[in-house]
């Protein structure tokens, strides 16, 4: 119910600038992945805030005479059409304003998914950094 909630009120905040979420799964431990996305996106963006219990990062803020533009990160612990666990990562552009109005591009679905995929690449690198490290002691 929570995955649920948290994944609605993302699409609802999204809305009004006409949102083209874009989302990648990852395999690995769930809880870790969160993690790891709050790390990378605090070294690549400025002015990131974050929301713990909706597991959502909201960075960069820029503003102009149409209205405030920033990027929403999601990274919620989920399992996949296989069962295998991971995370699906989301990523979008929100703006107010102006920018609300249907018909004018906020969102750049091509953009989106390449964000969404440099996070989900550097994760996945990440998640095979932690299970090495974790193997080690244990053949010693």
């Amino acid at each position: 119910m929570r995955l649920f909630l948290a994944f609605g009120l993302l699409l609802v905040t999204a809305f009004p600038a006409g949102a083209q979420s874009a989302d990648v799964f990852v395999k690995g431990a769930g809880a870790q992945c969160w993690e790891d996305v709050k790390g990378i996106v605090h070294r690549r963006a400025n002015d990131v805030t974050e929301n713990e219990q909706l597991q959502t990062l909201r960075a960069g803020h820029f503003s102009n005479m149409s209205g405030d533009v920033f990027l929403t990160i999601q990274a919620l612990n989920e399992k996949n059409k296989k069962g295998e666990e991971g995370c699906h990562i989301y990523v979008q552009v929100e703006g107010g304003g102006s920018l609300g109005v249907k018909g004018q591009v906020v969102n750049d679905l091509s953009s989106n998914t390449r964000i969404a995929n440099s996070i989900a690449a550097e994760v996945a690198s990440m998640q095979k950094a932690h299970e090495k490290k974790e193997k080690k002691p244990a053949n010693q």
